[in-house]
């Protein structure tokens, strides 16, 4: 496929490129790697910057066993799922919740304080 670009004059291409030439940096300022040591010293001694990178590798190491043991925890309970759970329960391992089992702890605090009040 033949792509034409649009027709620019003569002068404006050598003049871009004069200008992106002037404006490349030639090299680093003075001091740029004292003050780069200066840093990386610095980071080493820092107790904060210190845990910072031993968590952060921590991290990428146990992170994908973490989310392998979660899948397969998810593929276990799915397969152990009873059919009145949704996915998302199935999926958690949670109980399947009935009307009767959500009123239960009303109904056994209410019974309890009926009997509390019946001695008094």
């Amino acid at each position: 496929m033949n792509v034409r670009r649009p027709e620019t004059p003569a002068g404006d291409e050598g003049r871009l490129e004069a200008l992106l030439r002037a404006g490349r940096a030639t090299g680093f300022e003075p001091g740029f790697a004292w003050r780069v040591m200066h840093r990386l010293r610095a980071e080493e001694t820092d107790p904060a910057a210190r845990l910072a990178a031993a968590v952060q590798r921590h991290f990428v190491r146990l992170a994908p066993l973490a989310a392998l043991a979660t899948l397969a925890f998810a593929a276990l309970n799915l397969r152990a799922a009873d059919r009145r759970q949704t996915l998302l329960e199935a999926v958690l391992g949670l109980p399947a919740l009935t009307v009767e089992q959500a009123y239960r702890p009303y109904s056994a605090a209410a019974a309890q304080q009926s009997n509390m009040e019946g001695r008094g």
